[in-house]
């Protein structure tokens, strides 16, 4: 974890020459602006690490046309991929029109399944 971090804060400070670069206007120098990164990255790591591992997040796949893989249409297709206690990041995905989707999502609610999108 510690490496991690690390490496996230290295990622940070790369964007410290275009950030000096702005704020050099406002009297920010080299070395306020490089502590202003390690301070962001050190706080961003946290919020970016529950956003791109929590279970609370909803996942979908969206293919732009494509054939659906219960009634066959052709169209735009969705899948949901991930939401709490749902996972789906499999081989084998199963890709729906927007109509049999919403058919899809509301059977997975009536399982217990807590699902923001697709409502309509």
């Amino acid at each position: 974890m510690t490496k991690r971090f690390m490496l996230y804060l290295f990622r940070w400070q790369l964007s410290t020459p275009i950030l000096w670069l702005v704020v050099r206007h406002l009297g920010a120098g080299i070395g306020a602006t490089i502590i202003a990164n390690l301070i962001g990255g050190s706080i961003f790591f946290w919020v970016d690490r529950f956003i791109f591992t929590s279970k609370a997040v909803e996942l979908w796949h969206f293919k732009e046309k494509g054939v659906c893989d219960s009634c066959g249409k052709e169209t735009s297709l969705w899948r949901l991929a991930m939401a709490p206690n749902y996972d789906r990041r499999d081989a084998n995905p199963k890709f729906y029109c927007f109509k049999c989707s919403k058919k899809r999502t509301d059977e997975l609610r009536q399982q217990g399944i807590k699902i923001r999108g697709r409502s309509r």
